[in-house]
């Protein structure tokens, strides 16, 4: 597969040289430029999943009349009881 690039952006040289000092042995700017965008990437699906599953079990309770009220929830995560 062919490789395509990324637009280059500019960046302050503080930004630039803090980056290059997090550096890796060996690791070089790109590398590093590009498992931080990998890694946002994942962040962003799994935030778009999130939200998507919540806004589906939202429809499904609104659907089935099946909510639970906040002081019931409350009180399954932080028992009154003790432990």
């Amino acid at each position: 597969m062919k490789t395509a690039l990324l637009p280059a952006t500019r960046v302050d040289p503080t930004l630039r040289r803090a980056i290059e000092a997090a550096l890796d042995e060996g690791e070089t700017l790109s590398a590093f430029i590009q498992n931080a965008v990998r890694r946002h990437l994942r962040l962003r699906e799994s935030q778009r999943s999130f939200l998507r599953r919540g806004l589906a079990a939202e429809r499904a309770a609104t659907r089935d009349d099946d909510w639970l009220e906040p002081a019931e929830v409350l009180e399954a995560l932080f028992p009154r009881g003790g432990k």
